[in-house]
């Protein structure tokens, strides 16, 4: 690999259409989320029904084990998902993965009881988590890369918050779908099997996102690379080894705040006898309103500040708040409502614009799958286990420490955050070398700024 920067061959001078763009990447992302989210809002649910146990929190713990062992997959996805994206094109990971999570939530919807299978009730499930982990093992990943090479440099972070506030928008669906599933069939309506419902209709949004994706353009940058003969190389992810490191660490929080403010709040609030799940489902959604609108909002401001500052500001502020506002909530001197959204409203400065920045620690050849892979493993290791662990914790009368885990998570991915430079984030035709540049970011009329806040 040359340690100059080389410039990929002119793009197509016709850009793909704005809309279509943010579309096709939100539709996706949504319907991802969606489908993921599900299950983990539904499996207090159908986890008596699917997986064996002497008592309901036995029940439980399997159906959380299983995902996390959707997670598992994860890693062998972004590989898979990732080579795909690298090789045949953005497209060809965009769909792929789409259309591969909506069928595990096909799948997991005619899935049989274990009255009527027995265990292999539980093994058709894990088998559609499997499918599903693959699936999510390469979307971050593609999805940034996508929207790194396509959109207009100058509005990169804003197209990519809308993008990723498809997940928090698809975290919604998923609570209003099961509040809408409780209001009308009732929680025994919806353990004795209204719960498939909510799968079915997750993947019948899987094969509607898999229609929108499959008319997006491809990326130029992609295709003029590919014209230029530049493949992906294992060098070159070596090379790149100490900036995987550097993604990893920070997705470890991303991954946690995400699963615990926007999926496992509602069970945590539940547990500490303040508030029903019902209850906490229903004023969820004022928790995952706030972090759609701070994701868009981050997104504007990175175009405008550089993303830095949001991505620090969000790690940095939600690892110091997420103690206080939920020991705070368990107390009984923080409605839950306040604690929820506060701490959401700072996972979302960070999560709306570090997946764009994160695609550009890469260069073209290898964008997907080096940011992938440790994207990926992070997730499984820290975000799939989370609402085990959580459950865990919780059964051994640990309620407490729930958020201290989150907290020390988030502050992995705080310290990481303060040792990203702007001089490490590639222009986005960049094919090799080590050199980097600001490539249209606010950074190029400020000057870029360096970790202690000196020029880079």
């Amino acid at each position: 690999m040359t340690e100059e920067t080389t410039a990929a061959p002119a793009a197509p001078a016709v850009s793909p259409p704005r809309a279509r763009v943010v579309v096709a990447s939100t539709a996706g992302i949504f319907v991802e989320s969606l489908d993921w989210s599900i299950y983990g809002l539904a499996a207090p649910y159908f986890a008596e029904q699917i997986f064996p146990g002497d008592d309901q929190t036995a029940s439980r713990l399997g159906a959380y084990a299983v995902f996390a062992a959707g997670f598992v997959a994860r890693p062998f996805g972004s590989f898979l998902m990732g080579r795909i994206t690298d090789v045949r094109g953005r497209r060809a990971g965009l769909t792929a993965s789409v259309a591969l999570i909506a069928l595990g939530s096909l799948i997991i919807a005619i899935a049989p009881t274990y009255t009527a299978a027995g265990l292999a009730a539980a093994g058709v499930v894990l088998l559609a988590r499997l499918l599903q982990g693959i699936a999510m093992g390469g979307e971050v990943a593609t999805a940034a890369t996508y929207v790194v090479e396509v959109a207009p440099a100058e509005r990169r972070h804003r197209y990519g918050a809308f993008a990723y506030s498809g997940d928090a928008f698809g975290t919604l669906a998923g609570t209003v779908v099961l509040a809408v599933l409780l209001g009308a069939l009732g929680t025994a309506g919806v353990e004795s099997g209204g719960w498939r419902l909510a799968f079915a209709f997750a993947g019948l949004c899987g094969a509607l996102a898999f229609w929108i994706r499959r008319g997006v353009p491809e990326s130029g940058v992609f295709t003029s690379a590919r014209e230029a003969g530049y493949l992906p190389a294992w060098p070159q992810v070596v090379a790149h080894l100490p900036r995987m490191l550097l993604a990893f660490g920070l997705t470890i929080g991303s991954t946690m705040g995400v699963y615990f403010g926007s999926i496992y709040l509602p069970s945590f609030a539940a547990h500490s006898g303040r508030i029903t799940e019902e209850a906490a489902t229903a004023q969820h959604t004022v928790a995952l309103l706030a972090l759609v609108i701070s994701m868009i909002v981050s997104g504007f401001l990175s175009d405008r500040f550089g993303p830095l500052a949001l991505i620090r500001v969000g790690f940095t502020g939600a690892a110091l708040l997420v103690l206080p506002l939920m020991l705070g909530f368990l107390a009984g001197h923080v409605p839950y409502v306040v604690a929820a959204a506060t701490f959401t409203t700072f996972v979302g400065l960070q999560l709306g614009v570090t997946p764009v920045a994160g695609a550009r620690l890469f260069p073209v050849p290898i964008r997907a799958v080096a940011l992938g892979i440790p994207a990926a493993l992070a997730i499984a290791l820290f975000g799939g286990t989370f609402l085990f662990v959580a459950e865990w914790l919780i059964d051994a009368d640990h309620l407490s420490l729930v958020p201290v885990y989150a907290a020390i998570g988030l502050t992995v991915s705080a310290v990481g955050s303060w040792l990203v430079r702007y001089s490490l984030l590639y222009p986005a035709d960049t094919l090799a070398g080590t050199h980097a540049g600001t490539d249209g970011d606010a950074t190029a009329r400020t000057g870029a700024i360096d970790a202690t806040g000196g020029a880079a």
